[in-house]
């Protein structure tokens, strides 16, 4: 294919014009066009031109904007190390984009474009915004260690093989909205951000990703939204890694579908807002570590959880035995004023401690739960101490009265008092000691010395475990 004569013209006369010219499906040559921006004096503004042959802006200094909006390249379009003021590629279609070290002043625009093969921004520095909004992309799209001023916009965007965003500052918002990104066979993640900078927010909102998503140690000054998203976990593997991540709110409700594990390993957000009654089936999560100041819900939501509900959720789906999960729900309550919830909270996690501790530790937390709830139902106490006493007073007034160990010292003969005696162990009427219990009365008396014992033991452990915690 060559270029006819006319409309090298026109071009050359729209570029010194700083107007913008429509090629009408006319042939122009890549050679020809980096001729005139290598030679500057001009503004590149084409629209509508098949591009035959190369276009190298490698190493070039532009001083205008360079808009070439709905072409179709023949060639390879390469920006390594340019030195652009900006660039729009809306509706083009290329073979890919090579921007190795690419300085953009101002935008990045490649919207409603279809790339073949791979975008390549690595590491880019661009003043302004990315948009691949509506983009079709074969490739990869390269953007680790890039500095991005703006935002990086992939909304209802196609990328066929993977985002690599490691090591990526974005001054602004990060938004995957609506986006199908597949899986990148090098790394057999969909998106891969190890020590992504969002100074804004990241928005996945209806994001498919038909592979992992890790966004392991990403500091987001704002929020991280996945409301909707798909995510995949192959093989029972991770779908979701936010370990080490920092946000200020998180919101994290995945589609119905969604499968694999999310991992909130030692993630700190200031907000946390998910829900536990719809959460995917296919879903576990990991909770270790994880630190935020409260729970909240969304502002169009019309109905929320309780903690009956939160529980059984993480019964079913939450990772691990470790009880940290429960104590940041229970600070959580307790910062929002629910501190009966957060109480409830503090008793299962109890369970579960002492479950993992073997059968004796079991045995010993069912005591304690059974006794005064862990110390956080210190009310049992009494109730088991007034019922112990009651039925001892009923054995001891049926059977009694027994054989005094001295007659003429032994007091009057009380069951009452007497099985009070026998039951608090630091408490001495005198009549304990003053009496010889026989056969079953001694069944009797020995059982009410023993209850004593385990209530006292019990009440103490739960008073150290409130008082030693703060009530957490």
């Amino acid at each position: 294919m060559t270029m006819g004569v006319g409309i090298g013209r026109r071009i050359r006369r729209a570029f010194r014009a700083g107007a913008p010219v429509r090629a009408g499906g006319s042939v122009v040559d890549g050679g020809f066009l980096v001729g005139l921006l290598r030679d500057g004096g001009g503004r590149l503004d084409l629209a509508d031109a098949r591009i035959s042959g190369d276009v190298d802006l490698t190493g070039v200094r532009i001083e205008m904007p360079v808009r070439i909006r709905g072409c179709v390249f023949d060639g390879r379009l390469r920006l390594d190390h340019a030195d652009l003021v900006s660039v729009n590629l809306d509706g083009c279609t290329l073979d890919g984009l090579e921007g190795d070290g690419v300085r953009i002043a101002g935008d990045l625009g490649v919207r409603d474009a279809r790339v073949g093969g791979d975008v390549w921004l690595l590491p880019a520095r661009i003043g302004g915004t990315v948009e691949l909004d509506r983009s079709t992309v074969g490739g990869t799209v390269y953007l680790q260690r890039a500095e991005v001023g703006g935002g990086v916009h992939l909304r209802d965007a196609r990328v066929g093989a993977g985002l690599r965003l490691a090591g990526a500052r974005i001054g602004v918002n990060l938004d995957l909205s609506r986006a199908t990104v597949g899986v990148d066979p090098r790394t057999g993640t969909a998106i891969t951000g190890g020590g992504l900078v969002v100074g804004g927010a990241i928005f996945g909102h209806d994001l498919v990703a038909e592979g992992a998503i890790h966004l392991v140690g990403a500091q987001v000054t704002g929020a991280v939204t996945f409301q909707n998203t798909m995510l995949y976990g192959r093989d029972d593997g991770h779908s979701l890694l936010l370990i080490e991540a920092q946000a200020r709110l998180l919101t994290l409700r995945p589609a119905a579908a969604s499968t694999g594990v999310i991992s909130l390993r030692d993630a700190k957000v200031g907000r946390l807002v998910d829900d536990p009654v719809n959460w995917p089936a296919g879903c576990r999560i990991e909770l270790d570590g994880l630190t935020y100041e409260r729970l909240s819900r969304r502002s169009e939501d019309t109905t929320g959880w309780t903690v009956r509900q939160r529980l059984t959720w993480m019964a079913r789906h939450v990772t691990g035995s470790a009880p940290g999960p429960y104590d940041q729900l229970a600070a959580a309550l307790s910062r929002d004023g629910r501190e009966q919830e957060a109480r409830r909270v503090r008793v299962v996690r109890e369970r579960r401690r002492h479950r993992a501790m073997g059968w004796a530790g079991a045995l010993w937390g069912a005591v304690q739960d059974a006794g005064i709830g862990f110390g956080y139902r210190p009310g049992r106490a009494l109730l088991w101490l007034l019922l112990v006493v009651a039925a001892g007073t009923g054995w001891f007034a049926r059977s009694g009265p027994l054989r005094a160990v001295k007659a003429d010292e032994a007091p009057t003969w009380d069951p009452f008092l007497y099985s009070l005696d026998m039951l608090v162990p630091l408490l001495d009427l005198g009549h304990d000691r003053a009496f010889d219990p026989a056969g079953v009365d001694k069944a009797v008396a020995l059982t009410l010395m023993a209850a004593g014992w385990i209530l006292a033991t019990t009440v103490v452990a739960g008073a150290g475990r409130t008082l030693g915690r703060g009530g957490q």
